[in-house]
């Protein structure tokens, strides 16, 4: 039986802080993550990925991970845990100090960072000789992990010695940014020659956003041959939170005025950014307050990739806080404060945070104020390493270096003003505002543009799918690689799941419009689809005015909606867009809608003369075009028609799915009158998936 001596004593602290049930939950994803590489074997090198949320506690699962793989027999564990300094120090601390690596009085571990040469290899096999283990943390940087593969060659002990390569952030740096000219980049070059000093080894990546990990090709040897699920523990509070069910209290809008221009240095802090620092010292004021051990409290603000852009704001957020001590020093109550300062107030008790008495509330203002620490982190600056202990509060200014993997201690509130990026992972992995604060979340604010917050929660969305689309491939026992193939990702439109450099051309089925142009004469198929548009009661559905025409429309369960589309008789392969994938797309896109709009598009509909719309065919491309077009003008006083396309649930809602069912013949043609033909609407996402690779 194994010995769970690291676990029993990681596990102490994991209940105290997550609770019992969320512990169990982690390392019952620990356990079943050890038994598949151990199905799969160690001369196999096996490659796995754990699947958390932002700011889920991925940190912890690999904390958890390693204590187990201890347990099991593993000796040496090398783990990329940044591609910066200030995040590898991060992580490295929190393990150390979770593991008690530098306290324990058992001498188990040895931490060696970054090691190299010689002198370090004979140090290796020193310390597994006398039964250590060694924890090997490492920069995400092609030189150190060169470095560490030469060193863990020379140890003779490594061939019989089970090693763990953890990766964190695994789609960031890790990945070949060469793949599409056939070469290989520096960091994955390295990577790779890692791997093949260890004969026995498995590599486990944690990330977020696994996009691009996902999409990779299935001989690349970073490919995930399984995936496992990370829960976040109770408390934990995601986009679902932030972006859905507490939008009209968390999220606050800022204009396309105060977004930050690319390449020009601000004059003054945007007046947006003024009332985010007004709420986050009055919030921090009752915050720290009210809530035992609260503190740190912290707000992020994260306005360009730039570091001049950066340094300007830091130089204006001190003139800016100086100016709001000023006005807090002369206050003698609530009301005496400016007018931005008491709308923030009200605001913030609107959303249930406990009232403090004026004069109290104004004293910890001035205490808050007079202890900020403001942290400017860029590659320019001195600061390393942020002390959350110098300070209860803290602003951070920054941009890239705070985009992944970072985690801002007590971040209440969140300004970001840079522009919204189109790709998935980039921008997702910049909502450092997530974690296990649930009772916190009537103090969080998340000041955004409207496009940076539209583009969060459609990536809710993205993620709920990803995540049900993954788990009904594993329990249907399908391969990740056949899931990279036939399913992937439902995105929003106009995005892109990750960069194009790292994945190899994507296939992706477009949202919007399609048009089954080339439906069947058979007059077998003509009378399907007739009973069946009959039995689901269209035929004699209310009519609903669109304007200056009127339509015969029902509104029906998504569920039935699909099971319409799947019984209908298409004409196979005439499609330029097959009709399963159609359906399918239809079918991921309707589990974020309960109800499904089904219009009957015919001429003068409603009639006792009632007949086909007559649309010119072509041979090729059969109908050219069933749709009516728009009124050419309107008339004051009279219906307009906005068009087949625009109805009123797609003008009003572009993610919504529409069904309409084209009554139709072709001009100069003796058609049978009942021939139906659908138009779908799928909405405003799309579907980015791996091009299959098999000829």
């Amino acid at each position: 039986m194994t010995s769970q001596v690291e676990q029993d004593l990681l596990n102490g602290q994991l209940e105290a802080e997550i609770g019992t049930e969320s512990s169990a939950k982690l390392w019952g994803m620990v356990s079943v993550t050890l038994n598949k590489i151990d199905a799969i074997g160690p001369d196999d090198h096996p490659t796995g990925l754990v699947l958390g949320y932002v700011q889920s506690g991925k940190t912890t699962a690999m904390m958890a991970l390693m204590a187990a793989a201890v347990d099991r027999g593993y000796t040496v564990i090398v783990a990329f845990l940044g591609s910066t300094n200030l995040l590898l120090q991060q992580n490295s601390d929190r393990i150390t100090k979770k593991l008690g690596i530098d306290t324990r009085s058992d001498y188990r571990w040895v931490e060696l960072s970054n090691p190299k040469g010689l002198a370090a290899a004979t140090e290796i096999s020193g310390w597994l000789k006398k039964g250590r283990v060694i924890f090997i943390p490492v920069l995400k940087h092609a030189g150190r992990i060169t470095d560490v593969a030469e060193t863990l060659s020379r140890v003779s002990e490594i061939a019989s010695t089970r090693v763990l390569v953890i990766d964190d952030e695994a789609d960031q740096a890790s990945l070949n940014t060469l793949v599409r000219s056939g070469s290989e980049s520096r960091v994955y070059g390295a990577i790779d020659q890692l791997r093949t000093k260890l004969p026995n080894h498995a590599l486990i990546q944690f990330t977020a956003t696994p996009f691009a990990p996902l999409l990779l090709e299935s001989d690349d040897p970073l490919f995930p041959r399984f995936v496992e699920f990370l829960e976040p523990g109770s408390g934990y509070t995601g986009g679902r939170e932030f972006f859905i069910e507490k939008s009209d209290m968390v999220v606050r809008y800022i204009s396309a005025a105060d977004e930050q221009a690319p390449k020009k240095l601000p004059i003054e802090l945007p007046g947006s950014l003024e009332r985010a620092l007004w709420n986050f010292v009055i919030g921090s004021a009752v915050l720290s307050t009210t809530i035992k051990d609260s503190t740190p409290v912290s707000m992020l603000i994260h306005p360009s990739p730039r570091k001049d852009v950066q340094e300007r704001y830091n130089f204006l957020l001190i003139r800016k806080l100086a100016h709001m001590a000023r006005d807090a020093s002369l206050a003698t109550s609530a009301d005496d404060l400016p007018e931005v300062a008491k709308s923030e107030l009200s605001r913030l008790e609107a959303s249930g945070i406990p009232q403090l008495a004026s004069g109290d509330l104004i004293a910890q203002i001035r205490y808050v104020l007079s202890e900020l620490k403001i942290w400017l982190l860029n590659s320019a600056t001195a600061a390393k390493k942020v002390d959350w202990n110098v300070s209860p509060f803290h602003i951070l200014v920054g941009g890239n270096k705070l985009d992944r993997g970072f985690t801002v201690e007590g971040l209440t509130v969140t300004y970001m003003n840079r522009p919204s990026s189109d790709q998935i992972d980039t921008i997702e992995q910049r909502a450092r505002a997530f974690g296990y604060r649930s009772e916190f979340l009537p103090f969080c604010q998340f000041f955004a543009s409207a496009r940076t917050v539209k583009m969060l929660r459609d990536i809710v969305l993205t993620e709920y799918d990803l995540r049900a689309r993954l788990l009904d491939a594993v329990a249907a026992g399908r391969s990740l690689d056949q899931w990279a193939r036939e399913i992937g990702f439902l995105i929003p439109v106009g995005s892109k799941p990750t960069r194009d450099i790292v994945v190899r051309e994507l296939a992706e089925s477009q949202s919007g419009w399609y048009q089954h142009r080339r439906p069947s004469f058979e007059t077998e198929t003509i009378e399907k689809n007739w009973r069946l548009s009959e039995g689901l009661g269209l035929f004699d559905a209310p009519l609903k005015d669109f304007g200056r025409l009127a339509f015969r429309e029902l509104t029906i369960p998504t569920d039935d909606a699909a099971a319409f589309l799947r019984q209908w008789g298409f004409l196979s392969g005439a499609n330029s867009w097959p009709a399963a994938d159609i359906v399918h797309h239809f079918e991921r896109q309707a589990q974020f809608q309960e109800e499904v709009s089904v219009i009957l598009m015919e001429q003068d509909a409603g009639t006792a003369d009632a007949h086909p719309r007559i649309r010119q065919w072509r041979d090729d491309i059969g109908f050219v075009n069933l749709f009516q077009g728009r009124d050419t003008k309107s008339e004051l006083g009279k219906p307009f028609y906005p068009g087949d396309a625009y109805l009123t649930e797609i003008a009003e809602d572009a993610s919504r799915l529409l069904i309409q069912v084209h009554r139709v013949v072709r001009r100069d043609e003796n058609d049978d009158p009942r021939l139906l033909t659908p138009a779908i609407f799928l909405g405003d996402r799309q579907l980015a998936r791996r091009k299959s690779n098999e000829h």
